[in-house]
């Protein structure tokens, strides 16, 4: 699979900095669900998460 980029991961990330940024959720908030989306995004791709 190489770096690919995961368009499931991404996708992800832009919907939660939109919550962020009209204020749904906080920054500890974000960084939580990140955390938790990276692991299991590339988890599943076999890809080891930063």
């Amino acid at each position: 699979m190489g770096n690919k980029p995961n368009v499931e991961y991404l996708l992800s990330v832009h919907y939660l900095k939109k919550l962020r940024e009209k204020g749904f959720i906080s920054y500890e908030q974000f960084d939580e669900i990140d955390r938790l989306n990276r692991y299991s995004f590339l988890k599943s791709q076999g890809q080891k998460s930063a």
